[in-house]
């Protein structure tokens, strides 16, 4: 990579592997593109028998609004056995793309302003830190969704026994409770590497600069009033996003690119 700078800033996307994650990814790619005229490159971990995500990759490169990178998956038919949740596959396959995206970046003609990860690619965050750039993860769901991540290392301390068989609501602090009924597809059975790996990406959420959120502030106002208050959930940065439309409430800011480290953020509120 060489240490150039350019007249728009540079930023690099990092989707996971799966139609539910690409699309996101390249919108929000092309929201950065045509909204705020910054240079974009997305890195695609792309599946080789999916005829629809191919058609959505050549669509993407057509538009010629970002430069999209294919990553090919390794095999890691040794890493994690063939019947475990995708939710693992995708952790496994995205652990073991790191050499490959960190070559990527190597190989960019600029230095990247930021690296943006979905939440399945939060391992890549430690690329981002070798490069000495901020790390960005996107959610492209809700306020809710994401109270409900981060404070699961909490629970994963105090709750005893599977969360199913709980008798009372899971309470997250200034947030809506979760029944037990309703917890999320990694939180069914604690002994599957499934909730490990959400635990441990829940756990790298924090460690960013911040967090694009697909949400308006008037959607969930509780919710993000606790993700902001470090007595409740964290003070986290917040920049809230609409895939759908211009941003939110809270603008890329804080720094000549639009991206910054987290001590030197303002908060997204």
């Amino acid at each position: 990579m060489e240490n150039k700078t350019s007249s728009k800033p540079h930023v690099v996307l990092l989707a996971s592997i799966g139609m539910g994650h690409l699309i996101p990814i390249l919108e929000l790619g092309k929201r950065l593109s045509t909204h705020h005229n910054f240079n974009v490159t997305i890195f695609v971990v792309a599946s080789q028998s999916s005829a629809a995500e191919s058609q959505i990759l050549h669509s993407a490169m057509t538009e010629n609004l970002c430069e999209i990178v294919e990553l090919p998956p390794d095999n890691i038919s040794g890493l994690v056995s063939p019947d475990a949740a995708v939710g693992t596959q995708i952790c496994v396959i995205m652990r073991a793309i790191k050499p490959a995206l960190r070559s990527g970046i190597s190989g960019l003609s600029f230095r990247p302003a930021a690296l943006i990860v979905d939440l399945f690619g939060s391992e890549a965050m430690m690329v981002a830190d070798e490069f000495e750039m901020p790390k960005y993860v996107y959610i492209p769901s809700n306020a809710w969704f994401l109270a409900l991540t981060i404070y699961i290392p909490i629970l994963d301390k105090v709750v005893q026994g599977e969360y199913v068989d709980q008798k009372e609501p899971l309470k997250i602090p200034g947030c809506k409770a979760v029944r037990p009924e309703d917890v999320v597809d990694p939180m069914v059975d604690r002994a599957d590497q499934h909730y490990l790996e959400y635990v441990r990406m829940s756990m790298d959420i924090p460690k960013c600069d911040g967090i694009l959120l697909n949400i308006w502030e008037d959607l969930q106002p509780k919710t993000l009033e606790a993700l902001r208050d470090e007595e409740l959930l964290g003070h986290l940065y917040l920049l809230l996003w609409r895939t759908k439309s211009r941003l939110g409430s809270a603008n890329l800011k804080s720094s000549s690119t639009g991206f910054c480290r987290k001590e030197n953020c303002n908060n997204g509120s």
